[in-house]
């Protein structure tokens, strides 16, 4: 059995978005750990865009990564997955700090290809979860990966944090800092299950119907409510639609991030954004 944390770095157009693929990979990082904890090697791939025309600009100044960076030195999606695939081998527990990146990751590869099988989620455990029990004793609220890191006297530079590779090492290392066989199995579950994969940390869908009225947005020009025109997609945490204003004809990107607050439940912050045609509907 060894261990695979790996973490990614995404880009999307929130004006031109595509629903089956509204964050688009474009770097993939992860580190590898026998059972007994040995550093066995790492991957990092960029990936050339192909979903959207090039980086948004907040994405760049977050991470340093432009179009010009991936056109160069990046690979297709599909080679830079089976590589990855590849490096994590068979018998293995992925891990990411979150479960977004494992969301967007399955997102992608059914993009490219419809019919993949899933089986390298079958084993997937949230770092970030299994972190808060071992360093915050449960704490429901979310725990940063600098923090960790600070807390297990990991030492890091902060101008290379938000590079999947460098995230994916200093999660590494607080991995073998806290792990313990005995209390981590729980946290292990089936990813590749689509009940399980659309549910992530604690069933935020269930909260979208318990708490709908809070996804009844309205239009930020006439106030009138808005139509929506796909439904509800969950990337982790937050959730993402695409609306309708019939009395303005605008199209609305609508996103509610949930937040969990120290007492462990969901609040939601809503952001609303004017877009032009949406693609795929």
């Amino acid at each position: 059995m060894e261990y695979i944390i790996f973490d990614l770095e995404w880009s999307r157009n929130v004006r031109h978005v595509i629903p089956k693929c509204p964050d688009e990979i474009i770097q993939i990082g992860a580190v590898k750990y026998d059972k007994n904890l040995q550093y066995k090697g790492s991957f990092n791939r960029f990936i050339k865009p192909s979903v959207y025309n090039g980086v948004d600009a907040k994405v760049t100044e977050l991470t340093g990564i432009t179009k010009h960076h991936l056109e160069r030195f990046g690979v297709p999606f599909v080679e830079a997955f089976r590589e990855f695939k590849a490096f994590m081998g068979r018998e293995y527990v992925l891990m990411s700090w979150g479960t977004q990146d494992i969301q967007i990751l399955r997102t992608n590869a059914q993009y490219y290809n419809k019919n993949i099988k899933l089986n390298f989620m079958q084993s997937f455990a949230d770092l970030q979860k299994y972190a808060a029990l071992k360093l915050r004793d449960g704490d429901k609220q979310q725990l940063g990966l600098q923090t960790a890191a600070d807390l297990c006297q990991i030492s890091y530079d902060a101008e290379t944090l938000h590079d999947a590779h460098v995230d994916a090492e200093i999660s590494g290392e607080v991995f073998v800092h806290i792990f313990d066989k005995k209390d981590f199995a729980p946290f292990v579950c089936d990813m590749s299950k689509p009940k399980v994969a659309q549910q992530p940390q604690e069933n935020p869908l269930s909260n979208v119907k318990k708490d709908a009225e809070k996804f009844k947005l309205t239009c930020q020009d006439c106030g009138r409510p808005l139509k929506n025109k796909t439904g509800w997609f969950c990337d982790g945490r937050n959730f993402f639609s695409f609306m309708r204003c019939n009395t303005c004809k605008k199209n609305v990107f609508a996103m509610v991030e949930t937040i969990t607050g120290r007492d462990g439940k969901p609040r939601y912050k809503r952001k609303l954004r004017f877009v032009d045609k949406v693609k795929g509907l």
